[in-house]
């Protein structure tokens, strides 16, 4: 699901499988008895080379699940999370500069120029807690 929609429908040829799975909390949302994943967010603890900053990424929405409210509930639920287990260290995300303000509206904050992400522009955004 996650490559379908963060490879193949945003034509971005980026390594999604880039080792980091298994050090991750993952994040699905799925129907009541339902199997097939709608969404999903990768949550990682302090990064000692990042300053000891948390993330949260590869959010992904099914395109039949958009505009319901589901990726606003996984930021929702990744940052409950990331406040859960480590509620003393900031959260900074690599966003996609077009979502600059649906990230905003859960505190975060522009914290870097726009970069070039496998074509796709993107700015670093940063929660202070």
């Amino acid at each position: 699901m996650r490559q379908r929609v963060l490879i193949v429908e945003q034509a971005s040829p980026y390594p999604d499988l880039d080792g980091r799975d298994p050090e991750a909390l993952h994040l699905i949302a799925n129907r009541p008895g339902g199997d097939a994943p709608l969404g999903c967010a990768r949550v990682f603890g302090p990064d000692p080379a990042k300053s000891g900053t948390t993330a949260f990424g590869r959010l992904a929405v099914l395109p039949s699940e958009r505009k319901t409210g589901l990726g606003r509930a996984l930021v929702a639920d990744s940052l409950a999370c990331l406040a859960e287990r480590w509620p003393d260290h900031d959260v900074v995300i690599g966003a996609q500069l077009y979502l600059e303000r649906f990230y905003g509206g859960f505190g975060f904050v522009r914290d870097s120029d726009v970069y070039d992400d496998v074509g796709i522009p993107h700015i670093d955004m940063r929660l202070r807690r």
